[in-house]
C-alpha cells in the first residue's frame, strides 16, 4: 500500500469503505489505520472522514467502546461532522 499523498489517503478511505461493505472488518481497520499514519499535507476533512469510517467499522464489529471513543474525538473537533452527535446520543441511551 502507498500513502504518500492526499490522493492515496482518499483511495485508502474508499478501500476501507468497500471492505466494510463486504464485512471484511479487520481488513478495513488495517487499511483505515494505515491511512491515518500520515497527517502532513492532508486536509482535516479527509482525516475526519477516515476516522469516522474507522469508527463505523468498530461499531459494526461490536467494539462499542472503541467506536464511541472515535466518535467522541470527532465530536470534540467538529460537533457538526456527519451524524456524530446523533450516534453519541444513541449510544448513551442504549
Amino acid at each position: 500500500m502507498l500513502n504518500s499523498s492526499a490522493m492515496h489517503t482518499a483511495a485508502l478511505l474508499y478501500r476501507g469503505r468497500a471492505l466494510r461493505g463486504l464485512a471484511v472488518f479487520t481488513g478495513a481497520i488495517d487499511v483505515l489505520s494505515f491511512a491515518l499514519t500520515r497527517r502532513k499535507d492532508r486536509g482535516e476533512e479527509l482525516l475526519r472522514s477516515v476516522r469516522y469510517e474507522r469508527a463505523l467499522v468498530f461499531d459494526e464489529m461490536g467494539q462499542k467502546r472503541r467506536a464511541r471513543a472515535e466518535f467522541e474525538r470527532l465530536y470534540a473537533e467538529d460537533p457538526k461532522f456527519a451524524d456524530v452527535q446523533a450516534r453519541l446520543a444513541a449510544s448513551t441511551s442504549a
